[in-house]
C-alpha cells in the first residue's frame, strides 16, 4: 500500500516537472538595442511588452532586456518625440530598432475642448506647445514660453517688479468694458486669467484661437481659451528628475536724469530772458544760500543708483513619477524666489502637487490631479517717481548718517525717496494660499461608449497687509495708514460627458455631449485706518487706529449652468466635419436673457490624400480649414443687472450717521456679448515634413458690446451700462517650423510665427462717432490717444510764423492737419496702442552634445506714452529727465525751450511730447547647453545631465533710447535682463 503511494507521488512529481518545463519552454528573454536615425543609441526608451506591466527602460548604452516574454506577445516602443512602433516579438529573441520621428506630429494627440483629436484630423485653428518646448528656456511662468511662438497669441511682460505677471490677449481684443482676457484652463478646470503652476508639472498647453474650437466653451471663449494638461505617471519604475536654475537680475536699460551740473544748467535756462536772451547772475536764480552753495561745490546725488542693487532669482522644481499597470503616480515640488531690483521688492511661491490615475476595473479608472500653491510677496510704491524728481543738488544724508526727509535745499515738497529704505517705515505684504485640484472618473460603458464625470474644486485665500509711517513717502510727514484686506474666493465645477465613437468602413465618427455646472464666490473685506498708536503692530491691531476708520465688505456670488454637444466626422480619412452647440445660462444676466446659445461648424479637406495630389513629389501635407463659429462672454460683475446701494455717512444732529443711497442704475435687458468669427486656414508640409507650418485668415464680429451709455442726470444717475456697441478684428496668423539641416552630429532648426491683428469699433453709444472721454472712435483700434502732432520746435528764423498762432521761437510746433491755416481741435490725429504687427523667430542648434539657440521677438507699429518725455521739467522747480531742451545756442526739434513759468502740464502742447513710436525687436533668449554624454552619465548613475546659461532680454532694438518700450511707457520698476544658469537632472 505504501509502495502504491509512492509510486503516485514520484509519477506527479515527474509530471509537475515536465509542465513546468514545458512553461519554461514558452517564455523567453528578448534583449535589444534602441538608435536614432543617425545610428546612435537612445536613452530612456520605453519598451514594453503590450497589455502587460512586463517592460523595460534603455540604458546609457541605448540597450534594454525584459524576460518571460512569449512568442505571441508584441513589444511597444515609445519616446517623446518618435512614432510609437509594436513589433511582433515570435521566434526573435534579439532586436535592433530605430526609431522613426515623428513628421512634425501629424498624429500626436492635441487636446481640445473637452476631449482629444489628432493633429492631422483638426479642423478648428488651434495651437500645441509641448513639455520640452515650455522648459527648454529657464521660466517661472510657462506662459512666457509661449511669447513669439503661438501666432495670434500677443504677450508681453510689462513690469520688473518680482512676481509680476504677464499681459496676453489671443487675436485681439473684443469688448470695450468686460474683460478682454483669455481663459485659461488647467485640467480642464477654470484657473482664471493668470498661471502659477510648475513650467515643469506641464504636459502641453493649447492655445484655441477660434470660435469653431472656443464655442463649445460658449460664454467662456470670445477671448480665446488656454488649455493646460499637467504631466501624469506611467508604468514603470519610478523616475526623478530636478530642474534648479538661479539667475541675476540687472536693469535693462533706463533712461537718465539730469546730475547736478545738468540741472543747474536747466535751471539758469529756465530764468533766462526770453526778450534778451540774456542770463541772470547765478545768486538770482539760486536763491537759497545752500542751494548756490552746493552748485559751486558740484555735489551731485543720483538718487536712484542709491536704491537699485541687482536682483536675484532662484527656482527649483522637483518631481517623481512612475507606477505599476493599476496605478500611476507624479508627485512634485516647485519652489520659486524672486528679489528685485529695490529693497523690500520680493516674492516667494511654494508648490506641491499630486496626480494619481488608478485602474480599479477593466472598464473603469479614477483619478485626481491636486495642486497646492503658497505665495508671499512684498512690495512697495514706486521710488523712481520721486527718485527721477528730486533736486541733484542736495545730499541725502546728515553728518550721522541719518536719512535727510527734506535734502534738496528750498524745496520741502520733495522727499528724499530713501526714507522708505528705513526699517519699520513701510510693510506691503501678501499672503495667500491655493488649493486647486480635480477628481475624475471614466466608464468604458462599451468599446464604442463613454462617461467621464469630472469634479473641479478651486479655494483661493488672500490676506494682504499695508502700514506705513509718518515719516515714510506715503504718511507724507503726517499720519500713520494701515490697512487689512482679505479675500476669500472659491470655484466648483462639476462636468458630466458622454462620448460615442465608431469607425464603419470608411466612416469614422464621434459624437460627445455633456453637462456642466459651475458656482464662484468671492468674499472681500476691508479695515483701514489712520494714527496707528504702536508702529510695531503694523497692520495687525487696526483698533488702535486713532483716525478714519473704516470697514468695508462684500459677497459676490455667480453661477453658469450648461449643456453643449458636438459631432465630429470623417470620411475616407480626408473630409473632415465639426460641429457643435452649447447653452449656457448664468446669473450675471437679467430674467429673460439668461441664455445664449453658441454653434459652431468646420470643414477641412486633406487635400494631399486625393489621388490628383498622392503622387506630387516633396508635399508631405496639405489640408485646408474653413470655419464659423460663435462664442460669447458676460466678463462683468455680479448684480449689474440690478440697481445697487451705496453706503455713505452724513451729518445729522451734530453725529455721523450711516446711510444707503442709489449707486447704479438697474438694467433688466442686460445680455451676452457675442461673437462671431469666420476662419480660412490652411496647413501644409514638404519634403517629408522637413519644412511644415500654416496660414489662418481671419475676421470677427462682436455684437451687443458692453458699454455705459450716458442719461440725463435727472434720473439720479449719470450712466447705465447697456448692450449697445459693435466691434470687428480681422488678422492674419503665419507658422512655419523648418529643420535646416540634419546630420549626425550636427542639427539646426528655425521657428517662425507672424501675427497680424486690426481691431475696429463699427458702433458706439446713441449712433455717436466718437466718445473722446474714453478715446473710443468709430473706424479705428480701441486703444488710442487722440492729440495734436508734434512736427518740431519753432525757430529762430519763424518767430513771424510762430507769432499768428500767439507764440514764439522755442515753442511747439503743431501740424495743421487739414490746411486750413489754424490749429484747432480738428487738427488732432489719432495714434494706436496696438501693434500692426508682431513675430517670433527661433534658431535651434545641437552640434555634438552642445545645444544652442536664440529667440528673436518684435512688435511694431504701436505708439506708446513715454512718461519720460513728461519727466522733462521746463520751469526747474524739480530734476528733469535729461532731454535735448531747444535754446538760442541750441536749436534743435525735439523738447521746447526752459520756462520758468510754465511746468510741463502748462507748457502749451506739452502732451504732444510724449508720444513715442514704440516699435522693438529684441533678442529675448540666448542659451548655451551641454548635455553629459553616456559615457560619463553611466560613471555617475545617472540618466541625464543637462548643463545650461542663458542670457535673457540683454539686447533690445528701438528708435527710443535706454528704454524697453516692451514695458509700455510706464518707467516704474524697470525691465530687467537676465544672466542664468541653470541644471536639469533625470535619474
Amino acid at each position: 500500500m505504501n509502495q502504491n503511494v509512492f509510486i503516485r507521488r514520484a509519477c506527479m512529481s515527474l509530471m509537475f516537472s515536465m509542465l513546468c518545463l514545458l512553461s519554461l519552454a514558452q517564455t523567453h528573454q528578448v534583449s535589444g538595442i534602441v538608435k536614432d536615425v543617425t545610428g546612435e543609441p537612445v536613452i530612456g526608451v520605453n519598451v514594453s511588452v503590450q497589455g502587460t506591466g512586463n517592460g523595460s527602460i534603455t540604458d546609457l548604452d541605448g540597450k534594454f532586456a525584459i524576460p518571460n516574454v512569449k512568442e505571441k506577445d508584441v513589444l511597444i516602443v515609445s519616446y517623446i518625440g518618435y512614432l510609437t512602433q509594436s513589433i511582433p516579438v515570435g521566434k526573435q529573441t534579439s532586436f535592433t530598432i530605430t526609431l522613426k520621428e515623428d513628421a512634425q506630429a501629424l498624429d500626436e494627440v492635441v487636446v481640445v475642448g473637452y476631449g482629444v483629436q489628432k493633429k492631422r484630423d483638426l479642423s478648428g485653428a488651434v495651437s500645441s506647445v509641448k513639455s520640452r518646448d515650455i522648459t527648454a528656456i529657464p521660466t517661472t511662468n510657462a506662459l512666457e514660453a509661449l511669447q513669439g511662438k503661438v501666432a495670434g497669441l500677443d504677450l508681453t511682460s510689462s513690469s520688473g517688479k518680482a512676481g509680476a505677471e504677464l499681459s496676453f490677449t489671443i487675436r485681439g481684443e473684443r469688448s470695450l468694458k468686460a474683460s478682454n482676457k483669455p481663459l485659461i484652463l488647467v485640467d480642464g478646470v477654470d484657473y482664471g486669467t493668470t498661471l502659477d503652476i510648475n513650467p515643469s508639472d506641464i504636459e502641453s498647453i493649447e492655445v484655441l484661437k477660434d470660435a469653431s474650437s472656443t464655442a463649445i466653451y460658449g460664454t467662456r471663449g470670445a477671448n480665446g481659451i488656454i488649455i493646460v494638461t499637467t504631466k501624469k505617471g506611467k508604468t514603470g519604475k519610478s523616475k526623478v528628475s530636478l530642474n534648479a536654475f538661479a539667475s541675476v537680475n540687472m536693469i535693462s536699460s533706463y533712461p537718465s536724469i539730469m546730475n547736478g551740473a545738468e540741472y543747474a544748467q536747466l535751471k539758469r535756462e529756465a530764468y533766462r530772458d526770453q526778450t534778451t536772451n540774456e542770463y541772470l547772475p547765478d545768486d538770482q536764480v539760486f536763491t537759497v544760500a545752500q542751494e548756490l552753495e552746493y552748485v559751486r561745490e558740484g555735489v551731485s546725488t543720483d538718487y536712484r543708483d542709491l536704491m537699485m542693487s541687482n536682483g536675484f532669482n532662484q527656482n527649483y522644481e522637483l518631481s517623481i513619477s512612475g507606477g505599476t499597470d493599476k496605478t500611476q503616480h507624479n508627485i512634485s515640488l516647485g519652489y520659486r524666489g524672486e528679489n528685485g531690483l529695490f529693497k523690500n521688492d520680493n516674492y516667494k511661491r511654494l508648490n506641491a502637487r499630486v496626480a494619481l490615475d488608478h485602474e480599479l476595473l477593466k472598464t473603469l479608472k479614477i483619478g485626481t490631479s491636486i495642486t497646492y500653491t503658497y505665495k508671499d510677496q512684498n512690495t512697495r510704491r514706486d521710488p523712481l517717481n520721486m527718485c527721477n524728481k528730486i533736486v541733484p543738488l542736495s545730499k541725502p544724508y546728515d553728518e550721522n548718517g541719518e536719512v535727510v526727509r527734506f535734502p534738496a535745499p528750498g524745496y520741502n515738497s520733495q522727499t528724499n525717496p530713501l526714507v522708505d529704505d528705513v526699517e519699520g517705515a513701510i510693510k506691503d505684504n501678501t499672503k495667500g494660499t491655493r488649493f486647486f485640484g480635480s477628481l475624475y472618473a471614466n466608464w468604458n460603458i462599451t468599446k464604442d461608449l463613454l462617461f467621464r464625470t469630472t469634479l473641479g474644486v478651486d479655494a483661493q485665500n488672500s490676506r494682504r497687509g499695508y502700514y506705513c509711517s509718518a515719516n515714510s513717502l506715503d504718511g507724507e510727514g503726517k499720519d500713520s495708514k494701515s490697512l487689512k484686506e482679505h479675500t476669500i474666493q472659491s470655484g466648483i465645477t462639476w462636468e458630466n460627458i458622454l462620448t460615442y465613437s465608431k469607425i464603419l468602413g470608411e466612416h469614422d465618427f464621434q459624437i460627445m455631449g455633456g453637462t456642466s455646472t459651475i458656482y464662484k464666490s468671492k468674499e472681500y473685506t476691508l479695515a483701514s485706518g489712520k494714527g496707528q498708536t504702536y508702529g510695531g503692530n503694523i497692520y495687525h491691531n487696526l483698533a488702535s487706529n486713532t483716525k478714519e476708520v473704516m470697514i468695508d465688505s462684500y459677497l459676490q456670488e455667480e453661477n453658469l449652468a450648461s449643456f453643449f454637444g458636438r459631432v465630429n466626422y470623417k470620411f475616407m480619412d480626408r473630409y473632415i466635419l465639426t460641429a457643435s452647440l452649447r447653452a449656457d445660462g448664468s446669473s450675471l444676466l437679467a430674467s429673460g436673457h439668461k441664455w445664449g446659445y453658441f454653434p459652431s461648424v468646420a470643414l477641412a479637406w486633406r487635400m494631399n490624400e486625393e489621388a490628383f495630389l498622392k503622387n506630387i513629389d516633396n508635399l508631405s501635407n496639405l489640408k485646408l480649414r474653413l470655419s464659423w463659429g460663435e462664442s460669447g462672454q458676460s466678463a462683468i460683475d455680479p448684480y449689474q443687472t440690478i440697481g445697487l446701494l451705496g453706503s455713505s455717512t452724513y451729518s445729522f444732529n451734530n453725529e455721523l450717521a450711516s446711510g444707503l443711497y442709489p449707486k447704479t442704475m438697474s438694467n433688466k435687458n442686460l445680455t451676452w456679448e457675442t461673437t462671431s468669427v469666420f476662419d480660412l486656414g490652411v496647413d501644409f508640409g514638404l519634403f517629408n515634413n522637413r519644412l511644415s507650418g500654416s496660414l489662418d485668415i481671419y475676421k470677427s464680429y462682436t455684437r451687443n458690446v458692453l458699454m455705459n451709455r450716458k442719461i440725463p442726470s435727472t434720473n439720479g444717475y449719470s450712466d447705465v451700462m447697456e448692450n449697445i456697441g459693435k466691434t470687428e478684428n480681422f488678422g492674419i496668423d503665419i507658422t512655419l517650423n523648418s529643420v535646416n539641416i540634419q546630420k549626425k552630429n550636427f542639427t539646426w532648426t528655425t521657428d517662425f510665427t507672424l501675427s497680424h491683428n486690426k481691431e475696429k469699433i463699427k458702433e458706439l453709444a446713441s449712433g455717436a462717432l466718437r466718445d473722446e472721454a474714453n478715446s473710443w472712435f468709430v473706424g479705428e483700434a480701441f486703444q488710442v490717444f487722440y492729440d495734436y502732432k508734434k512736427i518740431g520746435i519753432w525757430q529762430l528764423d519763424e518767430a513771424e510764423e510762430a507769432a499768428k498762432n500767439g507764440q514764439i521761437p522755442g515753442d511747439i510746433k503743431i501740424q495743421d492737419t487739414n490746411d486750413d491755416g489754424e490749429i484747432t481741435p480738428e487738427d488732432r490725429v489719432i495714434y494706436s496702442k496696438r501693434p500692426k504687427v508682431t513675430f517670433g523667430i527661433n534658431n535651434a542648434f545641437t552640434i555634438h552634445d552642445f545645444e544652442f539657440s536664440f529667440f528673436i521677438y518684435s512688435r511694431l507699429g504701436q505708439w506708446i506714452d513715454y512718461e519720460f518725455n513728461r519727466g522733462y521739467k521746463p520751469d526747474g522747480l524739480e530734476n528733469s529727465s535729461n532731454v535735448d531742451y531747444w535754446t538760442p545756442e541750441n536749436p534743435t526739434n525735439d523738447f521746447p525751450r526752459p520756462n520758468r513759468f510754465y511746468g510741463f502740464g502748462k507748457t502749451r502742447y506739452s502732451s504732444t511730447l510724449k508720444y513715442e513710436k514704440g516699435s522693438f525687436v529684441k533678442i529675448r533668449d540666448i542659451t548655451l547647453a551641454y548635455n553629459l554624454p553616456a559615457k560619463a552619465l553611466k560613471n555617475i548613475g545617472l540618466d541625464r545631465v543637462r548643463i545650461y546659461a542663458t542670457a535673457k532680454n540683454f539686447f533690445t532694438f528701438s528708435s527710443i533710447e535706454n528704454y524697453d518700450p516692451e514695458r509700455g511707457g510706464g518707467i516704474s520698476f524697470p525691465m530687467t535682463k537676465q544672466l542664468v544658469f541653470g541644471v536639469n537632472l533625470d535619474f
